[in-house]
């Protein structure tokens, strides 16, 4: 039987809302990809959010029945690949990867500006990560299936919300895609490593060029503006050596990881123009060659992961947890409960 499953809103885009308001830019979230370790293709990225968006573990099997937007023009589809990923709100994925190793990672970009509306069907950037982990097996299929599609930035609570997607393979390929001034600018190819938030990808490289590993001669910056984050990550990442085996690496990407996260209570001294600091929730790392997916909740110091080896592509039940639960630790397929039994049911396709 085809399950049918329509994702509505984006947890980033609701906590949002409040620094809109006040006239503050957003900060939020860090992406890094090592795809030179020689074990496995390594996608790491952390959630700062400043409010709690209460995650759950979900894992989708196939087979899911999909409309990409309210009303007309509307792009459908059945998921071919089955994903694991996490949830904001029980609403959506923010973060996730699919059976394949194809792995989708959504961040803030304030000053995103879509596409205008065209004959394409349309993609609901609330589903941009669903859309990628549903359908496509690599990088390359998935940035030229995008290219098909519009993302239509919907509202939620009477607003629009501007994000950027990173991607990333069993391969090590890599992509970025972001909107600057009404036009789809994609990054794509085994050197796109890095991404924070604000400003662009290209701001930010012709930025990490100013720095000592990169040509210039600035020291590295410790404090917690995206730019800075930017730079930290790309230069850790440089310098990290050759794990032993696969697990070696994804802890030395870990510590890479907690160098950008954002500690509670931290106040960016920078003087940027992203002023606010949202702490980091969440980290993940995405093992795409081996098919385990890491869980790095911050209210715990255990870390937990799910190995598609252990978990039915074919089941007819969604399956969940909740990432904030501190008891999880190590390999938990066996804890995932039917979605149905946390009372939280994703909401039907309109």
């Amino acid at each position: 039987m085809v399950k049918t499953v329509t994702l509505i809103v984006f947890g980033v885009i609701i906590a949002a809302a409040t620094l809109l308001d006040s006239g503050h830019m957003a900060q939020a979230c860090s992406f890094i990809l090592w795809n030179t370790n020689g074990r496995a293709a390594l996608a790491a990225r952390t959630m700062d959010l400043y409010v709690d968006e209460k995650p759950r573990l979900v894992y989708l099997p196939r087979g899911i029945a999909r409309r990409g937007v309210a009303g007309p023009n509307a792009a459908t589809w059945t998921s071919k690949y089955a994903s694991a990923v996490l949830t904001a709100f029980d609403t959506a994925a923010s973060d996730g990867m699919n059976e394949a190793g194809l792995s989708a990672h959504l961040l803030y970009l304030h000053g995103t500006e879509y596409e205008p509306a065209d004959h394409r069907p349309g993609v609901s950037n609330r589903q941009w990560v669903q859309f990628v982990l549903d359908n496509f097996a690599t990088v390359a299929d998935a940035v030229e299936a995008l290219k098909q599609v519009r993302i239509v930035s919907e509202q939620a609570f009477g607003r629009e919300w501007p994000l950027h997607l990173a991607l990333a393979d069993a391969s090590g390929d890599g992509a970025v895609i972001e909107f600057v001034k009404g036009r789809a600018v994609i990054h794509h190819g085994k050197d796109v490593t890095v991404m924070t938030n604000e400003p662009t990808l290209d701001e930010q490289l012709a930025n990490l060029k100013r720095y000592k590993m990169f040509g210039g001669d600035l020291s590295m910056p410790g404090d917690i503006d995206p730019m800075s984050r930017f730079v930290r990550a790309a230069s850790y990442l440089k310098t990290l050596p050759q794990p032993s085996d696969a697990s070696e690496g994804v802890g030395r990407l870990a510590g890479i990881l907690r160098s950008v996260a954002v500690p509670f209570g931290a106040v960016d001294t920078s003087g940027g123009g992203s002023v606010d600091s949202w702490p980091t929730r969440w980290g993940t790392v995405a093992n795409l060659t081996d098919k385990i997916y890491y869980i790095m909740p911050v209210n715990s110091p255990n870390v937990f992961w799910v190995d598609f080896s252990k978990l039915s592509p074919t089941s007819k039940e969604i399956l969940a947890v909740p990432a904030y639960d501190a008891g999880l630790s190590g390999e938990v397929s066996a804890q995932l409960k039917p979605f149905s039994s946390v009372q939280t049911p994703f909401p039907p396709s309109p």
